[in-house]
Order: structure tokens, then C-alpha cells, then sequence
């Protein structure tokens, strides 16, 4: 059996959702990529900064709270102040962080990198989900294999593309390393 890798990687960072004060509803705000940092009495503070979609309105997502100068390297503080790119992005993707803050992750736009498995032989598929954790394993097959929603289903049901470990590919979300078979059609 032929082993293929695919990564999957965030294209942008994703909308985080939640009520917009000058609005008064629910919007997206998109991240600017750029860090606050503040300092108050031996204390840090360190915000995302994001902006509604519609408005404009500014949102300050906190990422560290009051947190002592030696509770973050300096390395990491460097690249909060120096508003990195990659942190800003992993940030933007932590659903976590967007939950403790009264938001929720909006969709994800993604890549698949790595190659299609052939018609010819059965193929071990080694995904490694990254920082994307939560979305579909579903999504992420669609996308590589180039089907519909219900091609997907008619090859998950046929046993032409499982989990490795036994869970439902139509329902499982992506791990941070997954494996799957797809297996050619035989006639």
C-alpha cells in the first residue's frame, strides 16, 4: 500500500464572530494581524486587535491578562510587539481563545497540500491537521479529492475512503494527524 502526506494549512485568518457594540448585532471581525501590548504595574496585557466587517468598530481580543513579565518569554513578547504575522494567525485560529472572549471562530478557508491518490493502488493517507483542529475531516476530503457531498457519502459507504481507526469520515472532525484509506474502484 502506497503512503501519501497532505498538510492542511489556514489560507487566512477566519472571521470571529460575536455582537458588534456600534452595530448591535452580530458581526464578523476580521483580524489585523497587529498586537496591543500594555504594561501596568508589573502586569502585561496583550490584545489582538480586529475590526467589524461592516462598521469598522474595533474589538480587542485579550491573549494574555494580566500576566507577569516572566510568565512569557522574551522571544514571544518580541513577536508580540512585533506584531508577527504566523502568532497573529495561530491566535486568530485558537477557538479557545475566541470562546474565553465572547466570540466564536467563523469559517475557515484552507489548503490541502500533498498529492491526489492515484485510480491504480490502495493508498494510506497521513493528514496533518496543524492548527486546524475542527473542522471536518469531511471538508478536508471533498476538497483534496475533488468530489461533491454526496460523491463523498457514495465512496464512505462503498469503503472506498475509511479512517485508519474506525471513525466516521463523514462526521469526524480533522486531528492534528489523521490517517485515512482510499482505495481505487474495482470492477
Amino acid at each position: 500500500m502506497k503512503t501519501i502526506a497532505w498538510h492542511v494549512a489556514p489560507a487566512e485568518a477566519p472571521a470571529a464572530l460575536r455582537p458588534c457594540g456600534k452595530c448591535g448585532a452580530d458581526a464578523a471581525f476580521s483580524s489585523t494581524g497587529a498586537f496591543r501590548v500594555n504594561a501596568q504595574k508589573k502586569r502585561l496585557d496583550v490584545w489582538l486587535i480586529y475590526r467589524c466587517a461592516t462598521c469598522g468598530a474595533v474589538w480587542n481580543c485579550s491573549v494574555v491578562s494580566r500576566g507577569r513579565p516572566g510568565s512569557i518569554d522574551g522571544e514571544e513578547l518580541d513577536r508580540f510587539l512585533g506584531n508577527d504575522a504566523r502568532l497573529a494567525l495561530r491566535c486568530s485560529l485558537d477557538a479557545g481563545l475566541l470562546k474565553r472572549n465572547g466570540a466564536r471562530r467563523g469559517p475557515v478557508s484552507f489548503t490541502v497540500e500533498g498529492p491526489v491518490p492515484d485510480d491504480g493502488e490502495d493508498c494510506r493517507v497521513e493528514i496533518d491537521g496543524g492548527s486546524l483542529a475542527g473542522v471536518r475531516l469531511a471538508e478536508v476530503l471533498r476538497k483534496k479529492l475533488g468530489v461533491s457531498r454526496s460523491e463523498l457519502e457514495h465512496l464512505a459507504e462503498a469503503g472506498r475512503v475509511s479512517a485508519v481507526d474506525g471513525t466516521d469520515v463523514l462526521a469526524a472532525k480533522l486531528r492534528p494527524h489523521q490517517a485515512v484509506i482510499v482505495r481505487p474502484q474495482r470492477d
